[in-house]
């Protein structure tokens, strides 16, 4: 079952708020150690199909 663009946007928003929940000065759960890069690039796929997305609305 392929996701639809706004449930990855809804994702991608929830992850990102739970990181940035986290106080920069306390100590952050084992599983965030590679979050970051892990939303990095699911951001850049996401835009991706976004874009495919508009073109093939577009046509």
């Amino acid at each position: 079952m392929k996701k639809d663009v706004t449930h990855r946007i809804e994702y991608y928003t929830r992850k990102v708020a739970q990181r940035a929940a986290v106080h920069p000065s306390k100590k952050q759960p084992r599983f965030y150690k590679y979050r970051g890069q892990c939303l990095l690039a699911y951001k850049e796929l996401m835009h991706e199909e976004i874009r495919m997305y508009q073109e093939a609305r577009s046509c």
